[in-house]
């Protein structure tokens, strides 16, 4: 092979390879979730290791081992720290640029994992949920509950915010009572920052199940995969508001990597995470504008300010532009 063919294919990992493009950036570790700082300048990747790098130089500026089995990250909002979510539901939250353990939030014995955690608008609380129906904020001051809400005989599966942190979306799923064949319909609630002071919006989506419900940049719309036993599942997109449906994709195929969402900076695109692929979206009508194959793809997310979009799988991780995925251009495998 000469020194383009060389160029051209790079190999990642023992069962991962991505086609190089020009400006394209790879040669990242496992990314079952990958997250960057409000300013796109940093991005996080977790796999075996909490592993961050500089987006620009694509140069490692930390790796640690906080815990083993980390399912989830979220940076505060100047982007000095970064929280940490294990598979019991324990929460670390690290300074970025050393990894030292500023909090540790230990779960009692008999925790779980829950929803995602994420930071508040002013980066001095992290909020999670819990698979026994708690939401819960912890103050990083003194590492104390400062507020939990539980909802019994439910999961708190998801939570996401819009870009400024002022609105929050929470997916609730009712358990299975005794003498059901199928627990209760899933429903949302959005609730305005801080959490508690002001009454939740209560939202039904009529589905079966709701996965990955992610809220939009701009706290407007609610993008989310609808899945309705024995027929199919969705891509949808619903109204804030009222949870009038807006859009509704072709079906889809999910696969055991997950269903992730997420909306571009803008908020114009929807990126989802399917079965051996990663597929893209116009968010104004959900027509497709391009995917990329894939084995096992686990996360997205939107770098701020470019067009640039962090890829992560169980194997390994990139860093490339909308343009080429548009073009046909990326493969991994």
């Amino acid at each position: 092979m000469g020194h383009e063919g060389i160029g051209r294919w790079r190999r990642i990992g023992l069962l991962f390879y991505i086609q190089l493009m020009p400006h394209s950036k790879s040669r990242l570790p496992e990314g079952m979730t990958v997250c960057c700082s409000d300013d796109g300048n940093a991005l996080a990747c977790l796999g075996r290791r909490v592993n961050v790098f500089d987006v620009r130089t694509c140069k490692r500026t930390l790796s640690t081992h906080p815990f083993s089995h980390p399912s989830d990250a979220a940076f505060s909002p100047d982007g000095k720290r970064l929280a940490v979510k294990y598979t019991s539901g324990r929460i670390v939250v690290l300074d970025v640029r050393t990894g030292d353990v500023l909090n540790d939030f230990k779960n009692p014995k008999g925790g779980d994992e829950g929803s995602e955690v994420l930071f508040s608008p002013d980066g001095r609380e992290v909020i999670d949920g819990s698979w026994k129906g708690a939401i819960t904020t912890r103050k990083l001051s003194n590492s104390t509950i400062a507020m939990q809400e539980t909802f019994a005989g439910e999961m708190i599966e998801r939570i996401s915010h819009d870009r400024a942190r002022r609105t929050w979306l929470f997916q609730h799923q009712p358990i299975v009572r005794l003498g059901e064949n199928f627990p209760r319909p899933p429903y949302l609630t959005l609730q305005r920052w801080p959490l508690g002071k002001y009454k939740p919006k209560l939202l039904n989506l009529n589905v079966d199940i709701i996965d990955s419900p992610t809220l939009s940049p701009d706290a407007s719309r609610i993008c989310y995969v609808a899945i309705r036993r024995r027929v199919g599942c969705w891509i949808m997109i619903s109204e804030a508001s009222d949870g009038a449906l807006l859009a509704s994709s072709g079906e889809i195929e999910r696969g055991g990597t997950g269903s992730e969402l997420a909306w571009a900076v803008d908020g114009e695109i929807v990126g989802s995470v399917q079965s051996r692929r990663f597929v893209f979206y116009r968010s104004s009508d959900l027509s497709v504008i391009g995917e990329v194959p894939c084995t096992y793809p686990s996360s997205i997310c939107f770098l701020p300010g470019t067009d640039e979009i962090a890829l992560g799988t169980w194997n390994s991780s990139a860093v490339v532009k909308l343009s080429d995925i548009a073009a046909g251009r990326i493969k991994m495998r």
